[in-house]
């Protein structure tokens, strides 16, 4: 009989326990707006053409849907799932293809290039990835996040750009700059590009400022790398290292 009280008291006491632990656990929903700039980092065999990566950019709307687990008052885990849209630009290339002319009084122009090529894609992507956040009660009204994760941007459409020239002059402008423009279908992509598919790594910083127990403003900067589509037959192509700013509204329990 002892013994069954004492193993009832432990137990009431784990719940308990249990109970006051997770008291503040609960779903986590978190609406989005974030963008911004870096730089590209061109595979080797774009830099054995002496191709130099350029600038990137991206843009995104998401929601992180999960659930947040606190462990202790002031401190929680949250697993959140990541939905969204994604735009990202890639550009790299080296020299000017720039194209220039020079005239004297009544004399005909004569226009001139430099060796040079310029090449830009741009992708429209749906975005699905794992962003696990620690989270830090601060004073009474916020909380600081800070979240490791990444997942996949998967190109449903874009657009692909080269310009190439050669250093020559000629007395007609035509034919000096060499420009391929095409439009990309997801098909496109998959059929020139390897992979098809834009594996995303992100460490994002936040503030939240809650109005209530469980509306927060947020407040954020990110860092991030994308593992960019590079082209089938030679390997041109770039990975990416973009900082950027995020701003939103979260709808869960305070840490």
């Amino acid at each position: 009989m002892k013994n069954i009280k004492k193993f009832l008291l432990i137990m009431a006491m784990t719940m308990a326990l249990g109970t006051s632990a997770f008291a503040a656990s609960g779903f986590e929903f978190l609406f989005q707006l974030a963008g911004g700039a870096g730089v590209v980092i061109p595979t080797k065999e774009a830099k054995d053409l002496g191709i130099k990566g350029e600038i990137s950019a991206d843009a995104d709307i998401s929601a992180q849907i999960g659930y947040m687990f606190q462990v202790k008052d002031g401190f929680g885990i949250s697993v959140l799932g990541e939905l969204g849209y994604a735009w990202d630009l890639y550009s790299m290339g080296y020299g000017s293809t720039g194209v220039t002319s020079i005239g004297l009084g009544d004399a005909s122009p004569t226009y001139s290039t430099e060796e040079g090529i310029s090449i830009s894609q741009f992708y429209h992507s749906f975005k699905i990835g794992l962003l696990p956040k620690f989270n830090i009660g601060v004073g009474r009204k916020g909380a600081i996040a800070i979240g490791i994760g990444g997942g996949v941007k998967i190109p449903i459409s874009g657009w692909f750009s080269m310009q190439q020239t050669s250093a020559v002059e000629s007395t007609t402008r035509e034919g000096l700059v060499n420009e391929t423009d095409i439009t990309l279908k997801r098909q496109d992509i998959t059929d020139m590009f390897s992979p098809s598919v834009i594996g995303y790594m992100k460490v994002t910083f936040d503030y939240y400022l809650f109005f209530t127990d469980s509306i927060a403003m947020n407040f954020g900067l990110y860092l991030g790398g994308d593992f960019g589509p590079k082209m089938k037959e030679v390997k041109i192509g770039g990975d990416s290292f973009d900082i950027g700013l995020q701003l939103g509204f979260r709808f869960g329990p305070k840490a």
